[in-house]
């Protein structure tokens, strides 16, 4: 009777904290209630003097098995209880990483619980991705105030934990030489903007250098040179570019194409087609199974310089082959959804698919400035794309700017 009451409980904060548009301030009570619940469920004894069904650390044969299901994307008995524990709150008690959680907590935390523990929850975590998005994003969420958001197999619907409380500052101003205009502008529907914290980047000596020599071939592909130094002279070039009278996305897309290719050199493409694609003598029996996984550990080291820090993880299907932005450079200094589709996520995936041969998805978050690179997964459209809201951010300085000149056209 006791642990059903704690289960009302859960569920009860469950509805208020996860359900409700303001859960991401509830992560953290909530992850700390059920742990609580998990703890009563590990010490309680049954009639019989036997321990609750709640199990914490796998051992021997689990731990085995959970690598095998994990690894080749088996779904196994564990698989199915963490499912059915987290699609319904009435068996929440039974979770294996709510489990593995009390007891990370209970020694201290990650820093100090065994590495064993932290594996084993992370393994569980993936292999419940791989087989129950619904009920992934709900346990991420639920114990995202004691699981650090860089241990998450996926971040792409979970929620950033106390993202209404953080702060953030004005993206790079538009030079109003770049717009004119006679017509005026309807604001239509407006996204909300980013509210955590701007991110301070470093660049290394790798970062400077492809910046330099992608500039070159966007001022090449634009006939237009800004004088500004770094980002902020890149992205006055491409708004420069998106912002001449009769511009078009697909003209857009096309300047971005021809300079990713252009990065590339004559060299890398075809090695990157025979090895990771499998285009042999012009036909394509690939992509081969590494392709997404090699391309996703690689590519963080030479576009870094355009988006900032990165770190492989999984694809929203559990599969190999994933990589978050942790903080998009491109998007938080300019603050321009219209440059971000148009310059970035669209023509890197018609770039990636037609170019190299491998199906590329890129999914930008507007409201924490993270984007998911999703390597051999195939992108849907645009319009029917439920990541994507629509309409224009609400700080957007192009729309401001075209605003101001009285443009008719939108930026995005």
């Amino acid at each position: 009777m006791a642990l059903r009451l704690c289960c009302a409980l859960v569920l009860l904060s469950f509805a208020q904290g996860f359900v409700l548009p303001q859960y991401s301030g509830a992560a953290g009570v909530l992850g700390r209630r059920l742990c609580a619940a998990a703890s009563a469920a590990y010490t309680r004894k049954g009639a019989g003097g036997g321990v609750s069904r709640l199990q914490g650390r796998l051992e021997g044969g689990q731990v085995a098995e959970l690598f095998a299901a994990d690894a080749l994307g088996l779904r196994n008995s564990l698989a199915a209880q963490e499912s059915a524990a987290w699609s319904h709150s009435a068996r929440n008690s039974e979770s294996v990483v709510l489990a593995l959680t009390k007891e990370i907590e209970e020694a201290g935390g990650k820093d100090k619980a065994d590495g064993g523990l932290l594996w084993q929850r992370k393994a569980m975590m993936s292999l419940l991705l791989q087989h129950d998005y619904s009920a992934y994003v709900q346990a991420a969420t639920a114990l995202g105030g004691l699981i650090d958001r860089k241990d998450l197999p996926n971040v792409q619907d979970v929620p950033f934990p106390g993202l209404e409380a953080a702060d953030r500052k004005k993206p790079q101003r538009v030079d109003r030489s770049l717009v004119g205009g006679e017509e005026g502008q309807g604001e239509g529907g407006l996204i909300p903007d980013c509210t955590l914290p701007e991110v301070s980047f470093s660049e290394s000596p790798l970062d400077k250098g492809l910046l330099f020599v992608f500039r070159n071939l966007v001022s090449k592909g634009t006939g237009y040179s800004s004088k500004k130094e770094g980002i902020s002279g890149l992205l006055e070039e491409g708004r420069e570019f998106m912002l001449r009278p009769g511009q078009t996305a697909e003209a857009q897309h096309k300047m971005v194409y021809d300079t990713l290719a252009g990065l590339m050199t004559p060299v890398m493409p075809p090695i990157y087609k025979t090895f990771m694609s499998g285009i042999l003598g012009g036909k394509q029996y690939g992509p081969w199974p590494w392709a997404p996984w090699l391309t996703s550990f690689v590519t963080p080291t030479f576009f870094g310089f355009l988006v900032g820090p990165s770190r492989v993880n999984r694809r929203s299907d559990g599969s190999l082959g994933g990589l978050v932005v942790e903080k998009c450079k491109f998007l938080q200094e300019s603050g321009c959804k219209g440059l971000c589709m148009n310059q970035c996520k669209l023509p890197a995936q018609q770039f990636f698919d037609e170019y190299l041969g491998l199906p590329l998805t890129v999914t930008p978050n507007f409201e924490t400035q993270e984007c998911q690179w999703s390597f051999g997964e195939v992108p849907l459209d645009p319009e029917v794309d439920p990541w994507l809201p629509q309409g224009c951010l609400t700080g957007c300085p192009t729309r401001e700017a075209l605003a101001e000149a009285k443009q008719a056209k939108p930026c995005y």
